[in-house]
């Protein structure tokens, strides 16, 4: 059974990492920041600067760290308006706008549900240890923006490229499965202390909660952040997918340090919500479709070492 840690404010019992990650020669963390302009629009900066402390003070992690992300706007206005550039500068960390990374090109669906090929960053797909670390948010296409959102999207290369895979409700959670599998991360971070509702990712606003989650399976993760924010995580597609995919269990899911019932709340959810539930196939079309993807994602060992992880139950916590 997936475990997800909740904690009021940032905290080191949220902050446990696998050792994977404080083992491995670099780690990579992906950020969001879809608008380089708007903060509420970015994971919290005060949430990736207490990560890198917890990194290299706590765990004393010498190894190289990457804050990588490619905004929809300037990147590195955005780095700096975030002030991401003095963080990455006080804990020894390089920024690198994924725009301006090498690809692979990675076929997904348009809204005929025939394939097409989109550019992904190497980085990511490639990074010996992929942390993704993001602001609870609603979303105008797929109800919520999480983790695994945060890394499917924000790895495509270019910025026009983005919209390429907004082919519908059908296609867009096929693809964003597609692509939160080849860079599923190692783990993940979702920070609600304050979150986006209404019309997000870019123009909804605050929502005042409180709780930091973590997990080692984005996954499980994501279910938990959405069924906590008001959400059933089996209505959002791209995680209705990942579960069917094999990326672990949106129905069993333990959280530690918190009741689900005493932090559960409401975000107000983009006004198109409504529309956005209308993503599923027929049955004969979903497996025909799951056996492509399957296929798509079978090429990339960051797929294949997550579903093997995941298929593994996780130890009790010490």
């Amino acid at each position: 059974m997936c475990v997800v840690r909740a904690c009021r404010g940032v905290s080191r019992r949220v902050f446990l990492f696998p050792q994977e990650v404080v083992k491995s020669k670099s780690i990579v963390i992906k950020i969001n920041m879809v608008s380089p302009t708007n903060i509420l629009s970015m994971t919290p900066p005060d949430a990736v600067e207490f990560l890198l402390r917890i990194l290299r003070e706590d765990y004393g992690y010498s190894g190289e760290i990457i804050i990588a992300e490619g905004s929809a706007g300037d990147t590195w206005l955005g780095f700096r308006r975030g002030g991401f550039d003095s963080i990455a500068g006080k804990f020894d960390a390089e920024l690198f706008d994924l725009h301006e990374d090498d690809f692979y090109s990675v076929e997904v669906f348009n809204h005929r549900l025939e394939t097409f090929e989109i550019p992904v960053s190497k980085l990511l797909v490639d990074s010996d240890a992929l942390i993704s670390i993001c602001r609870a948010k609603t979303h105008d296409t797929v109800v919520v923006t999480l983790s695994i959102k945060n890394v499917a999207v924000g790895g495509i290369v270019g910025v026009g490229n983005r919209s390429r895979i907004h082919q519908g409700y059908r296609a867009i959670n096929l693809n964003i499965a597609i692509l939160g599998a080849i860079m599923f991360p190692d783990y993940a971070v979702v920070d609600g202390r304050v979150g986006m509702q209404g019309d997000g990712p870019v123009w909804g606003y605050e929502k005042e909660w409180g709780y930091v989650f973590s997990s080692n399976n984005a996954l499980c993760l994501d279910a938990i952040v959405a069924e906590s924010m008001g959400f059933n995580p089996i209505n959002i597609g791209y995680l209705y997918y990942l579960s069917r995919l094999g990326f672990g269990d949106i129905k069993h899911v333990r959280l530690s340090g918190a009741d689900i019932g005493d932090i559960k709340t409401s975000f107000k959810p983009h006004r198109t919500y409504r529309k956005q539930l209308n993503w599923r196939l027929d049955p004969e079309t979903e497996e025909k479709i799951l056996r492509q993807i399957e296929k798509i994602v079978s090429r990339f060992p960051r797929a294949k070492k997550a579903k093997h992880r995941h298929s593994k139950i996780e130890p009790p916590e010490i």
